[in-house]
């Protein structure tokens, strides 16, 4: 179903048409994407918000070797991803992004993230703080090349992310496990009781 909808730019105030419409997309179910452009000032909003829910599910991958890299990983908007060897956890947020990638992809992630991390503790004169940023970059370098066995852990409590591999171990999470995981977003939930 394709569909507009006019709404305020939050810049400038003049009218935005957004163009949205659902798909159904492999691994994430029905989906909503919203796209739109403000002609008079260049705002751009582009969204992708999932419309259905599977089981609750945590995915296992052990990164051994140079050809694990290249294992798919379809993480959704409300997917956590951890490096428990390392003591790394990528939690969602607010303005998290769905993406399909594969094992190297997510780690280019990380060590961007932990790259950056690291300069700013080191700017701060946290230097225990880089040091353990460096420790991090370097054991993702080593499992990048094959030379450091690391675990990857995918836990979604909404059962839209995935590991496709046989080598990946699937699980269903428990209800309290769900409720320590964030979602990166509201969840209306039905039930009156």
């Amino acid at each position: 179903m394709k569909a507009t909808t006019e709404v305020e730019c939050p810049l400038c105030g003049s009218m935005i048409k957004f163009g949205w419409e659902t798909t159904d997309v492999p691994h994430f179910g029905e989906v909503m994407v919203i796209a739109g452009t403000c002609e008079r000032c260049g705002f751009k909003h582009t969204d992708t918000i999932l419309l259905t829910q599977g089981e609750p599910t945590r995915y296992t991958f052990e990164i051994r070797e140079v050809e694990d890299l290249n294992v798919r990983v379809i993480r959704s908007t409300s997917g956590t991803i951890r490096l428990p060897d390392l003591g790394v956890d990528v939690e969602p947020g607010a303005t998290s992004d769905a993406y399909i990638t594969n094992v190297e992809g997510v780690l280019q992630k990380i060590k961007g993230v932990v790259s950056f991390a690291t300069r700013s503790a080191r700017d701060a004169g946290a230097e225990e703080n880089a040091r353990r940023g460096d420790g991090i970059l370097e054991c993702i370098e080593k499992a990048m090349e094959g030379r450091y066995p690391l675990t990857l852990v995918l836990e979604d409590p909404l059962g839209n992310s995935a590991i496709i591999s046989e080598d990946a171990i699937s699980s269903e999470l428990t209800d309290e496990e769900c409720e320590s995981l964030k979602t990166g977003m509201i969840i209306l939930d039905g039930d009156d009781g």
